[in-house]
């Protein structure tokens, strides 16, 4: 005999519709609202502040030597206070250096070496992934030039030019950032 079909509560058809959240009456969120702090350095003196009181001071402390990395705290930083209407998305973005700079001297004066960015190690993203034979594949299409030089000086002199590039990229990336509401990357393995 065949089922009746029903309509429980983990079926596509219980959530809200699209477009429900326009319905709603405005400002009900607090990003929908002017925000608290309106420039950068207000913004970054106001959690400064927050974060310098001892009990909350020991708990990024005690993060910190847990291993949890100064992009991770930031990032969750800044997605709170543009929660909390603490400030808009342009200025969370602003102010992410300023507070990766605080925890690093946090951590400096506690003597507790710290992961900087969210991988394996600690170090920026080198690789974003890809195997060394697909960079070489790339290489031989887009600069068939040093893809030529690479292949006759060997193994060693690609690796260091790899790396140079991987530098540069990341110099890059740290510059352009991630993105705000994008979520940290995850470490390998997860």
């Amino acid at each position: 005999m065949a089922r009746k079909p029903t309509i429980t509560r983990e079926t596509h058809f219980s959530k809200a519709p699209p477009g429900y959240s326009l319905a709603g009456s405005p400002g009900k969120w607090a990003w929908e609202k002017p925000p608290k702090y309106n420039t950068p350095p207000e913004a970054v003196d106001a959690i400064i502040d927050n974060l310098e009181k001892p009990e909350i001071q020991e708990q990024q402390l005690t993060l910190l030597a847990a291993g949890v990395s100064i992009e991770e705290l930031v990032g969750t930083t800044v997605r709170f206070g543009f929660m909390e209407g603490m400030f808009t998305v342009d200025v969370a973005e602003l102010i992410k250096p300023p507070l990766a700079f605080y925890y690093m001297g946090l951590a400096a004066e506690a003597n507790i070496p710290v992961k900087v960015f969210n991988t394996e190690t600690g170090a920026p993203r080198t690789n974003y992934g890809m195997k060394d034979s697909q960079i070489l594949n790339i290489m031989r299409s887009r600069n068939p030039d040093l893809h030529n030089f690479v292949i006759q000086q060997g193994g060693n002199l690609a690796k260091q030019e790899m790396r140079r590039r991987d530098a540069a990229m990341a110099e890059q990336a740290a510059k352009q950032g991630s993105g705000f509401l994008a979520e940290p990357p995850m470490e390998e393995g997860e």
